[in-house]
């Protein structure tokens, strides 16, 4: 064991010397300490020799020149010095105007969140400012830790050759070490320098915090105030001595205090607005062109009616959310363009003339509400405002309401309409009593929700519009798969447009009904609601993932089972059972992994399959054998294929043609156009007919009889020439004309003809027979029916007639043609 010891020590010392070697410039190695406290044996660290001097001075002078490269570009980094000198800037104008505000509490909600954006925005920029510093100051950290080990090796280099008595030169060691020490001096300056910015935008930060703090107290104590009184009553007569010239003076520096022209935020995002401009200019002269191209009277026309509207509602609508934290009164010129031209839009898509003035009186009150809240009308003011519109409204809306009835309108405008009516009053009330923070919400609210639900119409119209231009251009449907597939695409596309549109004007107005900050943070807010079934969480963002998922995964099988169809059938011939048994095991297998997706998203380890798996044991023990059953039996008939898609089988002495085959019942369809839904095990464990496994050819069996005297041979020349002459009549296995039997009343043949296609059996067999009928017809050749001879052996006298003989009235007469007729029915009646 000792030996053994001894042979690994021996190894160790080889490795550090060999590693020494290597890295000659790594500095001495510390003693250390073993896990149990005993300090371990202290290896002495080995250097060069004299003659690599020379060498490591070259490499010593390449590095420094490179590291102090390198601490220059960390010193004068331009993207994080332009990035601060910004963001200084912009915390200079945010600064200002807090001050110009004042006090917090006395801000209206709109002006409280828009500050807080703002804040929010510098947090964010201030922290990846910081973030920046940070690495850089890891980089400079890294430097002096790298020079200082140099540094030291450079003089323990010299003390070791010293000890050593070898001759060599003690300046260029010196001179090593001094210029280490040079380096090192401007490592520290380079980040004593940083570190002091980086306080710098601590400080800041800071501030930042301190303002979002008092905007936050402001916010909730704004949010408290809903349901209780914060102003005199209307009935109060203190509240009509509010009206003094201070109130308009505190207006007009209230008025004073908004920057209509935001030339520095312009410039920041000046790129925005040219891009909404060029989306505005591109998208309306497209539409005017394509304008005599469109005649129809459908909503799809006020497009092009209006080229210029749409294309500003869409570039405004959509680009708007790249700015970012934009001020109050850009707010208000974005919403101005957007409400504006989806108004006309609107207007012209209504039915009635009543609807576009509601729309259009309801455009103009939303942004006169927004321009005061820009403005920050004085309370007395603006609660005039709400009950005017109040007193004002009731009435035009109740009028709007009986027309509407009278009209018999949509029901949902008519819900909206006494909606509307109970809110005025609710709000007319709460300003009479002196609750004028809830009067103000709910007005507020109740317009916005009004214009998210319009633009939101209008946004799924013209994305229905957009993507049937899409899937419907010449250049798109070159491809064989948008010509075939293009608008069942197009209508799985805007499903999904219309459920993300939706998802988000439901956190929209959660987020105004609910007095949030920001969609996302009423997403933050309401994600984690949920229950729990065992250790299982559900919440509500595990729930739409899985909604998003399986409705992906069943969007992705028609997609990729639609791409099999078109690229892999297409070209080349596949037998029909063979693609659809593909096509829906794809379908299964995508379906599969959608349903093992979200069961992982939802908490379901692996470790609970176990669990589910002898769940699912004991349940097709108890009552599932039957579905179990049907579900193997569906994965043979997909496997084994006995009976495919489209084939004609016999069940239960039905004929019916197979159209579906499903994992626990197949669907067939009889003649009659009845669906027969079969259990899969029944055609797996019963006799079925397949006429059509193999093949698809048919044999066609006509019956015919001729009179007695006919020659034989040319009925059979007749009949084979007949099924030659037919098209669909295979000439081999050739036509088969038989003589096969002596009857009653005729000479009975057969007729035996092959065809390709099973379906078109019984109209072959139908023409054949009528083209057989001409040609006896023409070659007069008689197609008997059954007769019967009576014998009458007596007669009495009384039956007949006076002056005639027995011989005379038993002479047969001759009928009439109609009576032949009948009576040759009649017996052909008896017969059957």
């Amino acid at each position: 064991m000792r030996n053994i010891y001894s042979f690994i020590l021996m190894i160790c010392a080889f490795l550090l010397a060999t590693s020494s070697l290597i890295n000659a410039e790594a500095p001495s190695q510390e003693p250390t300490t073993a896990a149990n406290g005993v300090s371990a044996a202290v290896v002495a660290p080995t250097f060069p020799g004299v003659s690599e001097m020379v060498a490591r001075r070259a490499n010593l002078g390449n590095d420094l020149a490179n590291s102090r490269s390198q601490i220059t570009e960390l010193a004068n980094n331009s993207q994080v010095r332009d990035n601060l000198e910004k963001v200084l800037a912009r915390q200079t104008i945010v600064d200002e105007r807090l001050e110009e505000l004042g006090d917090p509490t006395r801000w209206s909600f709109e002006r409280l969140l828009e500050r807080k954006k703002t804040l929010n925005s510098q947090i964010t920029s201030l922290t990846t400012i910081f973030d920046n510093i940070s690495a850089l100051l890891s980089i400079v950290e890294e430097l002096r830790s790298q020079w200082q080990q140099r540094q030291t090796f450079w003089g323990e280099w010299k003390t070791f050759l010293s000890a050593e008595q070898a001759e060599f030169s003690t300046k260029e060691f010196d001179l090593s070490v001094q210029q280490c020490d040079e380096l090192l001096d401007i490592i520290n300056e380079t980040g004593n320098t940083l570190i002091s910015v980086q306080q710098q935008v601590l400080g800041v930060q800071d501030t930042n915090q301190n303002s979002m703090r008092q905007v936050d107290n402001a916010l909730n104590i704004l949010r408290g105030q809903i349901f209780k009184k914060t102003a005199r009553s209307l009935f109060n007569p203190g509240f009509y001595q509010q009206f003094t010239p201070e109130l308009y003076r505190q207006f007009l520096a209230n008025l004073k205090l908004v920057k209509w022209h935001r030339t520095r935020y312009l410039n920041d995002y000046w790129w925005v607005t040219v891009l909404q401009l060029s989306v505005a200019l591109s998208l309306a002269i497209s539409l005017r062109r394509r304008r005599s191209e469109k005649n129809d009277e459908s909503q799809w026309n006020v497009l092009f009616r209006h080229p210029w509207a749409t294309g500003l509602f869409v570039a405004f609508a959509t680009l708007s959310l790249l700015y970012k934290a934009p001020p109050l009164s850009w707010t208000l010129y974005l919403l101005i363009i957007s409400v504006l031209s989806a108004s006309i839009l609107v207007a012209e898509t209504v039915p009635a003339r009543r609807h576009a003035l509601l729309v259009w009186l309801l455009a103009i009150t939303y942004l006169i509400s927004m321009l005061f809240q820009l403005i920050g009308l004085p309370l007395p003011l603006y609660r005039l405002y709400m009950m005017l519109l109040s007193l004002s409204g009731v009435p035009l809306l109740i009028r709007l309401c009986y027309h509407c009835r009278m009209n018999k309108d949509a029901w949902q405008l008519i819900v909206g309409l006494r909606t509307g009516i109970v809110l005025l009053l609710i709000s007319l009330i709460a300003q009479l009593g002196g609750y004028s923070t809830l009067s103000s919400r709910l007005i507020d609210s109740s317009f916005k929700t009004v214009f998210v639900l319009l633009m939101i119409l209008m946004v799924m119209r013209l994305g229905r519009g957009g993507i049937d231009f899409v899937v419907n251009h010449p250049w798109i449907i070159r491809w064989q798969f948008f010509r075939i597939f293009g608008e069942r695409l197009g209508v799985r596309i805007n499903h999904i447009l219309k459920g993300a549109l939706l998802i988000y004007a439901t956190l929209y107005m959660a987020q105004i009904w609910g007095g949030s900050d920001s969609v996302k943070s009423t997403w933050l807010n309401i994600k984690e609601l949920g229950f729990s079934i065992g250790e299982i969480q559900l919440t509500l963002d595990t729930l739409l993932m899985v909604v998003v998922v399986m409705y992906l995964a069943y969007t992705l099988s028609w997609l990729l089972r639609s791409l099999f169809d078109v690229e892999v059938i297409g070209p080349r011939y596949i037998d029909s059972g063979v693609r659809d048994s593909i096509k829906t095991l794809l379908h299964y297998v995508i379906i599969s992994c959608g349903v093992l997706f979200t069961l992982s998203a939802a908490g379901v380890g692996m470790q609970n399959f176990a669990v589910i798996a002898g769940a699912l044991g004991i349940g097709i023990g108890f009552g599932l054998q039957n579905i179990v059953n049907n579900f193997l039996s569906g994965l043979i008939l997909l496997f084994e294929r006995p009976v495919k898609l489209g084939d004609r089988i016999v069940l239960d002495s039905e004929w019916a043609i197979v159209r579906k085959i499903g994992l626990r019942s197949t669907v067939v369809e009889t003649y009659d156009k009845a669906e027969i839904i079969v259990p899969n095990s029944q055609l797996i464990s019963e006799k079925v007919t397949n006429l059509t496994l193999s093949n698809s050819q048919a044999r066609v069996v006509i019956d015919i009889g001729v009179a007695y005297g006919e020659e034989m041979e040319d009925i059979l020349k007749i009949l084979t020439e007949e099924a030659l002459a037919h098209p669909s009549v295979r000439t081999y296995p050739k036509p088969s004309p038989l003589f096969v039997n002596f009857g009653d009343s005729s000479l009975d043949f057969q007729l035996r003809v092959w065809l390709d296609n099973f379906d078109h059996s019984f109209q072959v067999k139908s023409e054949l027979c009528v083209a057989i009928y001409k040609r006896f017809a023409s070659e007069e050749i008689e197609i008997p029916f059954p007769q019967h001879d009576l014998h009458i052996r007596s007669l009495t006298e009384s039956l007949c007639p006076q002056g005639s003989s027995d011989k005379e009235a038993l002479q047969p007469t001759t009928a009439p043609p109609e009576t032949q007729k009948n009576n040759a029915d009649h017996n052909n009646g008896q017969k059957e």
